[in-house]
């Protein structure tokens, strides 16, 4: 890393320059040991990486790290030096921005860091529940073991996302089709025919003046019609990442008659596996609990587990904290009820977090078998509206000719 300082030499003269060392006290100590005194020092930020820029594209994703760590496990299972190691995947990664985390990790821990630790610097690349897998294992001098569970973690929840991403895709795709369909011919198609409905004086059927109106509205607001779309989504947006809108979107979720069971499904088998990953990893479970608030993107589930984490703290378990909220099926609660009495919390949590990602795949199946043929439907609806409401007044026009 490189800083840049001014300081004053032996002489009394006042110089500048930058330095490039591994932290701010190797900085100072060099300068002092050329004979200055440091008046100030300041860390050059370095230019962001096209991987930082562009992070959905470029930037580290959950399975680099994946492949890394499993990589990792096995040359330290061979007998490699984890610096070793390190060093030798530093060569072999690809990516530029993985690249440079790597180089990262070997230098703080040729500084003295703990791997835990130097993982930890790199949020956006190590979640938090990693590092403290790895932090176990580090304590319990098993740190392949530890790579491998985080490796099981990662890979569940990478699957998960996956899951839901693809039940998206092809939604996504019919309505942004069916929306430039529509649109070109509303703007581009339709005008030129129904002037010349216009012209003819024919009775025009009820479908025909609606889409007449319609297109007339699109025609002549058109710039209006943009700039509220631009408004509200730009308002949309701004209001989801305030705290408030971003809960009553997460509550909307919930709530959605299809899309509501499975987010539930999907949070509550990264909870359930937090959990017992965490907790198999020796940590107490006030703490499991906080790290299972943080891993939940969903708000209204994230409170709840809070108030179950203050339940614990107070005493009264995990299974009673959990009944009082709705967000967490009773099949949950009645599974760490038993695991709290048998001391089998951690083995219940990993079954029930199986059995959640087997009811998650299953519905997410049934829900995209019936995504498909609903937008297809619609936008058939939509497109036949339109021919019709062009085809009656033309069969019209064709009978006055005969």
């Amino acid at each position: 890393m490189s800083y840049k300082y001014l300081a004053q030499s032996a002489d009394g003269k006042i110089v500048k320059g930058t330095i490039g060392v591994m932290n701010e006290g190797m900085a100072e100590e060099a300068l002092q040991n050329e004979g200055y005194t440091v008046l100030h020092l300041e860390a050059i930020k370095p230019r962001p990486s096209m991987g930082e820029l562009f992070p959905s594209f470029l930037g580290i994703k959950s399975q680099d790290v994946i492949d890394f760590s499993r990589q990792l496990a096995t040359l330290i299972e061979s007998g490699m030096s984890l610096t070793t190691s390190l060093n030798l995947l530093r060569e072999q990664v690809v990516k530029s921005s993985f690249r440079k985390v790597i180089a990262g990790l070997y230098e703080e821990l040729q500084g003295g860091s703990s791997f835990s630790a130097a993982l930890a610097k790199y949020p956006k690349a190590f979640p938090d529940i990693y590092c403290r897998i790895v932090g176990a294992g580090e304590k319990s001098g098993n740190l392949e073991d530890a790579l491998r569970q985080a490796i099981r973690h990662m890979e569940r929840g990478t699957s998960a996302a996956q899951k839901v991403k693809r039940i998206m895709i092809y939604p996504s795709i019919l309505v942004v089709l069916g929306i430039v369909v529509v649109t070109l011919l509303i703007t581009v198609a339709l005008p030129p025919l129904l002037d010349m409905f216009d012209e003819l004086d024919v009775n025009l059927p009820w479908t025909t003046r609606l889409l007449i109106a319609v297109t007339d509205f699109f025609s002549g607001y058109k710039f209006h019609v943009v700039g509220a779309l631009i408004v509200m989504v730009v308002f949309i947006l701004w209001y989801v990442k305030r705290p408030a809108g971003r809960l009553m979107l997460d509550r909307l979720f919930l709530r959605l008659p299809l899309l509501g069971p499975i987010t539930i499904l999907g949070n509550m088998a990264l909870f359930s596996r937090t959990i017992s990953v965490l907790m198999k990893a020796g940590l107490p479970l006030p703490q499991v609990m906080e790290i299972a608030r943080q891993t939940t993107e969903n708000k209204v589930i994230g409170h709840a587990i809070g108030e179950v984490q203050q339940g614990i703290l107070q005493g009264r378990g995990l299974s009673k904290p959990m009944a009082m909220h709705k967000v967490f099926p009773p099949l949950l609660v009645q599974v760490a009820m038993v695991g709290e009495q048998t001391g089998t919390l951690d083995a219940n949590l990993e079954t029930i977090a199986d059995f959640y990602e087997d009811e998650l795949d299953r519905k997410i199946s049934v829900l995209t078998s019936l995504i498909e043929p609903i937008m297809i439907t619609a936008l058939g609806l939509g497109v036949g509206f339109i021919a019709l409401s062009v085809i009656m007044p033309m069969y019209q026009i064709l009978g006055k000719i005969k």
